[in-house]
């Protein structure tokens, strides 16, 4: 026990140990494999995701712009015909807005940049000439035009849609424009929102300087736009996916489109951390799954830990009572199954064998005279004593004991070394005295009748000890020494050192 106490790990705690530590290794490294792996994942299925959104909203505008413009460029080619005629151009002007829901308002632009005619909610500009961007762009172009987002003298935010028109010789005598609000709920806005996409995300629309016209959340910009994107991180490519910061100064994940049509770029960004709370959440869940199926392991490793262990455990504790006389058939008793233990059963065997046939050796010598073969005076009264039989020696120790004890003082202290030695401390009393009391006392016994025995004679050491001086121990070995020189010396004796 004491041993058990020194070590504080034996053969089971080490391998329970072993595997504790190898199993959180393991699944510690593999969960930290498993969060690499699926966050790449993850984040490449969010900008494939982003990408796929950006071009179905391009695409959706491509296809609104696409189709304007043909409506537009079918009416140039009507007016062609008729733009000396004011009430044809006015009525031409008016079906469009009319028929089509999408244009706030509807001008025909002669190639003075003054307004021929318009569509009745727009009637008041008739006569006027512009002077917007738009409207020098398409003069200077003489082609169709799709203008960035402005607002007008009555505030209106708008992107101009223009056309040019010309006659059968191909002469340019104007353009046509129709107005399209970008107000929120309007055609543009209900083309590219984030409302069928993630919450968490934000549509850009950029033009080609990278000034963001457009975002979803704060609507479409004019002079001022809300921010810039550097074009270059889209290394001239149509459509992509990359890793970006936001207006707000996030990284984020981002997907992007451009139109073929107006020339605008769709970006379509979310926060890249939000993926990676989401994985968290996800690896949670896994870890709760996993988690009774590590505890069953666990305790199939604990189960076996304790089965391996236990030969080698008991063998340990038979290891400390070598000397006991059943040791050998309790090691025989142990199940040894596996090869190390069985041989370490077999060992132990071995040794107890011969230990046994030492101590047998040792103790015939000790008994029998090296020259006669005959007992000794030791082998003797060891087989007097078994003659004798034990309740023969108990009587006999017994009378004895109180014998000494009658001729004792009450501070005097006696006890039994062990067989049938005694032991009697006299506290201050001087050796000449010690030896006095020790001769009186062999004398009673000489003369005493003993129940059992008859007549019986004790042999008696004395030594005198100094404490501080010499140690317990050396005077018990003194005393000891009397002791064996009394016997020595043909018994019934005292002897003093």
């Amino acid at each position: 026990m004491d041993q058990q106490r020194r070590f504080a790990f034996n053969l089971k705690r080490l391998i329970l140990l072993l595997a504790l530590v190898s199993t959180l290794i393991i699944l510690l490294s593999s969960y930290l494999a498993i969060f690499q792996v699926e966050r790449k994942l993850l984040i490449d299925s969010s900008l494939r995701a982003s990408q796929s959104y950006a071009a179905r909203l391009s695409l959706t505008a491509d296809l609104f712009f696409n189709a304007a413009q043909k409506q537009l460029m079918f009416s140039a080619g009507l007016l062609g015909e008729e733009f000396d005629d004011l009430y044809a151009v006015g009525d031409e002007a008016d079906r469009l807005q009319i028929q089509s829901k999408r244009y706030s308002s509807v001008l025909v632009v002669d190639k003075t940049g003054t307004v021929r005619a318009a569509s009745r909610n727009s009637a008041n500009m008739v006569g006027l000439r512009l002077v917007s961007d738009a409207n020098t762009q398409a003069l200077a172009t003489q082609n169709p035009v799709i203008s960035s987002p402005f607002r007008t003298a009555q505030n209106n935010h708008i992107i101009a849609m223009s056309v040019p028109i010309r006659n059968a010789r191909g002469k340019y005598l104007g353009y046509l424009v129709a107005e399209i609000t970008l107000q929120q709920g309007g055609i543009i806005d209900s083309l590219i929102n984030a409302r069928n996409y993630r919450k968490d995300a934000y549509i850009y629309v950029i033009d080609n300087e990278g000034d963001v016209l457009y975002r979803a959340a704060d609507g479409w910009t004019e002079s001022t736009p809300q921010g810039n994107v550097n074009k270059a991180l889209l290394e001239g490519r149509d459509q992509g996916f990359l890793h970006m910061k936001n207006l707000q100064g996030e990284d984020s994940l981002a997907g992007f489109s451009t139109m073929e049509v107006a020339g605008w770029t769709v970006l379509v960004l979310h926060p890249a951390r939000a993926d990676v709370i989401m994985l968290y959440d996800v690896m949670l869940q896994v870890l709760l799954y996993t988690l009774p199926f590590v505890l069953l392991v666990f305790i199939g490793i604990w189960l076996l830990a304790r089965y391996i262990s236990r030969p080698l455990r008991q063998l340990a504790s038979k290891a400390d009572t070598m000397d006991s006389e059943d040791v050998s058939a309790e090691i025989q008793q142990i199940n040894a199954w596996y090869y190390e233990a069985s041989k370490l059963k077999t060992v132990m065997l071995q040794g107890i064998r011969l230990l046994h046939q030492r101590i047998e050796k040792l103790s015939a010598e000790a008994h029998t005279d090296p020259m006669t073969g005959l007992l000794n005076r030791r082998g003797f009264y060891e087989q007097v004593d078994k003659l004798l039989g034990e309740a023969l020696q108990i009587g006999v120790i017994t009378q004895l004991s109180r014998l000494i004890l009658n001729n004792s003082r009450d501070d005097d202290l006696l006890c039994r070394m062990g067989g049938e030695e005694f032991l009697l401390l006299l506290p201050g009393t001087s050796l000449t005295r010690a030896v006095q009391l020790a001769e009186r006392l062999r004398r009673q016994v000489e003369k005493e009748h003993f129940d059992t025995a008859g007549n019986v004679t004790i042999s008696l050491g004395v030594t005198h000890f100094h404490p501080g001086k010499v140690n317990i121990d050396s005077a018990l070995k003194m005393a000891d020494k009397a002791l064996y020189q009394a016997k020595n010396d043909g018994r019934n004796r005292v002897v003093n050192l």
